[in-house]
C-alpha cells in the first residue's frame, strides 16, 4: 500500500508533517500498547520510515573529481571544574591545629616539668 495513504499525508509532505501524521495515527489506536493492532502499527512504522528515508539519487557512480575529505578537528578537552574550597569545620583541615595544640599544651609542659624535677633536688 502507498505510504502516503497509510499515514494520510499528501505527496511532498515535509518530514515534520509525516512525523505528526504518524503520531496522530498511533494515538488513534494504531499502537499496540494502547490496544491497537501490532500489524497495523508495523504498517505505520514502515510507511513513516519509507517517507523519511531519503531516496537513492541514482546509480552509485563515483564523482569525477571530488576534493579529499576534510580532516575532522581534534576534540577539545573539556575544562576541568574548579577545585572546591575546603569546607569550614572539616576534620582534615583542623587536624594540624589539633596536633599543634596537643604538643603545645600537653607535651611541652610535661617535658618541662620532668626537667625541673630532675634538675631541682
Amino acid at each position: 500500500m502507498d505510504p502516503h495513504q497509510v499515514l494520510g499525508v499528501r505527496r511532498g509532505a515535509t518530514p515534520q508533517q509525516v512525523t505528526q501524521a504518524f503520531r496522530r495515527e498511533a494515538r488513534r489506536g494504531g499502537h499496540p500498547d494502547t490496544g491497537g493492532d501490532a500489524h497495523a502499527f508495523r504498517r505505520l512504522v514502515a510507511a513513516r520510515d519509507a517517507l523519511l528515508t531519503p531516496a537513492p539519487a541514482g546509480p552509485a557512480t563515483p564523482p569525477v573529481s571530488s576534493p579529499p575529505p576534510r580532516p575532522r578537528p581534534a576534540a577539545q578537552p573539556r575544562p576541568r571544574p574548579a577545585a572546591r574550597p575546603a569546607r569550614r569545620g572539616s576534620d582534615s583541615s583542623a587536624l594540624p591545629l589539633i596536633v599543634l595544640a596537643f604538643v603545645a599544651f600537653i607535651t611541652v609542659p610535661h617535658i618541662l616539668l620532668a626537667i625541673v624535677l630532675v634538675v631541682v633536688p
